[in-house]
């Protein structure tokens, strides 16, 4: 039944409104909407006054009523049905008609006819289907006409039946309290619909401003049944980003973005936050129209839209900011590797390592630092965070600031100190070198190595060149004595005669010889002496 009311009130409505666009946010549409409606029920409803009026009226010997009410309905029924009429002429026509009845019911029964209450019925409708300044003249209307008919009471102009039933002051008082009824409920009603028009304004000004949000968010957005899973609609974003268009998109289902393997996933998820009607936040994947794979960072609400459940749901492409992530994760893999073998390296390195920041404040030293550079004979292990001055003894903390002040203006110093600790010397080179950032020094590094074998080994050096000196002038000299000697003697050996003296240049020989052999021997132990004494050292040191 309820079905084929509706049936009927549209084709009622498509009969008197046609085909012609209307904007549902004006209060003219609804009052369009109320006429409509209005005539699509009071033809048949009127049946109910109609049948015994007229059975009344011909009962009572009153044919001219019943022809009056029987052509009343009868416009009513043809201003509803008959196609062509403009809306403003099927208004104008009903009014017209229940002005005519009303004048007529009103003279012709008196005030205890329905005429009475037809003229204020009028007043009512041209309120309701027509601006406020048509139901004002409708009161001024009803008001002449009451005008009239106190004219007609108090000179009997014509036969009626108010001059029987009224004198002109009662019927003046009468038609003063209608006028005042009519005048109160249009300027009610008036107020009543500027209140609509005014509530209609906002929710239509709420409306466009939350479609802007929607449809011009910069992020993909979509509403979603949360039974069917279709998409309902989709804003700008959304078409752009994933290259359908809006009718693709909407004959489409969210499982249709979705990878193959995620799509049962999909339906549990979708059904737990109905369920549950929670926010829901996540990262998802997507497909695009083209095949492209990307990963999405959905948030999402459930909504009451038309008496079903949709999900709104704002979708942020994260792809490239998961390749960043994945980029730096890397990178910092690389470096944390990187920082590792670097460890490794200063750690097992066989120099020390002391590195101080702008402030020569300690910021990081290797396990060989103690072992390889001293600055006092009791010092203290390393700390991170000490100035390196609290490690330097006092009679040599000026010497020391002046060198770091040197380095910190880009030199690289070295320099070589001696240690003796019970009765052992040790030798230390350090280096001071600036590190620099971007140019400009950020601080120093100080590096200490133990040299004592090289230092003993440059004396020993020393040392053997001095003797290897004695030995070359004691061949230079103490040798080469008694080999002239002998190289003299050896031809006078060959030309001597006697016995004698030849006796003699051998005795000769023999003390120069003897003399050579000494100087020999001599060399030898020296050349022995300084290579027990100096061995040559490790080639690694």
């Amino acid at each position: 039944m309820n079905k084929l009311l509706k049936k009927y009130e549209g084709m009622v409505c498509a009969n008197i409104l046609g085909s012609a666009e209307a904007d549902d946010r004006e209060l003219g549409y609804w009052q369009d909407q109320l006429f409509c409606h209005f005539l699509a029920y009071c033809w048949p409803i009127s049946l109910i006054a109609l049948i015994p009026g007229v059975y009344m009226a011909l009962r009572d010997g009153l044919p001219v009523i019943a022809a009056v009410d029987l052509t009343s309905f009868s416009l009513i029924f043809f201003v509803t049905f008959v196609p062509g009429l403009t809306l403003r002429m099927r208004k104008i026509t009903v009014i017209t008609v229940f002005y005519t009845l009303a004048v007529f019911l009103i003279n012709t029964l008196g005030y205890l006819g329905p005429g009475v209450f037809y003229l204020f019925f009028i007043t009512v409708l041209a309120a309701l289907f027509f601006p406020v300044r048509y139901a004002v003249f409708s009161v001024l209307s009803n008001a002449v006409l009451l005008a009239i008919f106190s004219t007609v009471i108090a000179f009997k102009l014509f036969d009626s039946a108010l001059i029987s039933e009224y004198s002109t002051g009662k019927w003046i008082a009468f038609s003063a309290n209608l006028v005042f009824a009519s005048a109160v409920t249009i300027l009610l009603i008036d107020r009543i619909f500027k209140g609509l028009q005014l509530t209609i304004t906002n929710k239509t000004q709420l409306q466009e401003r939350y479609q802007q949000i929607f449809y011009k968010s910069p992020l993909p957005m979509w509403l979603f049944d949360t039974d069917t899973f279709q998409f309902l609609d989709v804003n700008e974003a959304a078409l752009k980003h994933y290259g359908y268009s809006k009718p693709e998109f909407l004959a489409m289902t969210i499982m249709d973005i979705r990878p193959a393997e995620s799509v049962r996933q999909t339906a549990e998820l979708v059904r737990a936050n109905k369920l549950s009607g929670q926010y829901y936040g996540g990262v998802s994947q997507h497909l695009k129209k083209n095949g492209e794979m990307i990963y999405v960072n959905i948030e999402s609400n459930l909504l009451n839209v038309d008496g079903r459940q949709v999900r709104l749901v704002q979708a942020a492409d994260i792809t490239i900011q998961l390749e960043h992530q994945l980029e730096v994760f890397e990178a910092n893999r690389k470096v944390r590797d990187s920082e590792s073998n670097l460890r490794a390296l200063f750690d097992s390195a066989i120099d020390g390592f002391v590195l101080l920041d702008e402030k020569a404040v300690i910021k990081l030293f290797n396990p060989k630092a103690l072992d390889a550079m001293r600055f006092n004979k009791g010092q203290r292990p390393f700390e991170v965070g000490c100035s390196i001055f609290d490690y330097v003894e006092t009679s040599r903390i000026a010497y020391f600031r002046e060198i770091i002040a040197r380095v910190y203006q880009g030199e690289t110093i070295d320099y070589d100190r001696m240690f003796r600790t019970r009765g052992i010397v040790s030798w230390i080179r350090y280096t001071v070198t600036p590190v620099l950032d971007e140019q400009r020094v950020s601080g120093a590094c100080i590096t200490g190595r133990d040299v004592t074998a090289r230092k003993l080994y440059l004396q020993s050096v020393e040392e053997q060149n001095k003797t290897f000196r004695e030995i070359s002038w004691m061949q230079s000299h103490l040798v080469r004595a008694p080999l002239v000697r002998i190289m003299g003697l050896l031809p006078m050996l060959s030309e001597a005669v006697q016995e004698k003296e030849k006796a003699e240049i051998i005795d000769y020989l023999k003390v120069s010889a003897g003399e050579l052999d000494a100087v020999i021997h001599q060399i030898t132990e020296k050349s022995a002496a300084i290579i027990a004494k100096y061995p040559a050292p490790d080639e690694s040191e």
